[in-house]
This record gives structure tokens, sequence and C-alpha cells, in this order.
């Protein structure tokens, strides 16, 4: 299992740091790897990404389910592997900064099951905080415009 965390501090408002957060299509393509994505309900998405596991490049099927929400702080979600037995979890994170300023956190844990296991959790332990770095520092980038 690999988790990884980071955030970043953006000059918005609660109120649109929030509603972007919440706002899944906003961000999904913000995935780095992003080819598209679904959203069979609200608080459901699937994602397709090229993941760029080392010497191996596949496109991989996540659905993310949102679990929990408290307003103006915090979503957090599971994901389960639909292409691959690869699962998770996350959460995206507002926090009050400094100066009106918001600090962004985004946090992921995956892990791969099955026969491959072996061979793809090493290969997560770097995929996962560079996904998560790429994803949040793009986030509050788009936030910001």
């Amino acid at each position: 299992m690999t988790t990884s965390v980071h955030q970043e501090t953006v000059q918005v408002t609660k109120e649109i740091l929030w509603n972007f957060i919440q706002d899944k299509e906003r961000w999904a393509t913000l995935i780095p790897g992003y080819l598209h994505h679904e959203l069979p309900s609200a608080q459901q998405m699937i994602w397709v990404f090229q993941g760029d596991f080392g010497i191996i490049q596949k496109a991989v099927k996540l659905q993310l389910d949102e679990t929990a929400s408290v307003a103006e702080e915090r979503l957090a979600f599971n994901l389960v592997g639909l292409s691959d037995n690869i699962n998770g979890s996350g959460y995206f994170e507002m926090k009050p900064a400094s100066d009106g300023q918001y600090t962004l956190i985004g946090s992921l844990t995956m892990t791969a099951g099955g026969f491959l296991a072996a061979m793809i959790n090493p290969v997560l332990e770097n995929f996962v905080p560079k996904t998560v770095e790429a994803l949040v520092q793009s986030m509050a980038r788009e936030v910001s415009q």
C-alpha cells in the first residue's frame, strides 16, 4: 500500500475552492495521463487515464465513489479498479492558511492485489506521489485562474 499527500496554498475564497473540489468534472481532466471520464451519478465518477508505470504504460480505469463530504472542508472517496486489481482511497481537504489564503490538500492511497501485486505495488511507490503532486498542483493553478 502506497500513500502520498501533497498540499498547495491558493489565494481564493473558501466558496470558490470548495465549489472546485466538489466539481469532479473540473478536476478530472487534470489527472496526469487523462483520457476521459464518466459521471454515472453525483457521488460516482469513472476515470480513464494513461498510467505511466515505469516500463509499462497502459490505460487504467478506476471508479471513484464519494464516501464522505464535510461541507467546505473535506471530500473523501474510495477507488475501485475496473480494468486492473488496483484499489485505494483518498481525499481533498481545504484548510485556512494566512491572509485569506487556503491550503488545498490531496491524499491518495493505492494498492494492487492479485497475482501481479508483487510487480505493481513497487511501481505504485513512485507513481502515487508523482500523481498526487501533479494533480494538486494543477488543481491549485486551475482554481486560482
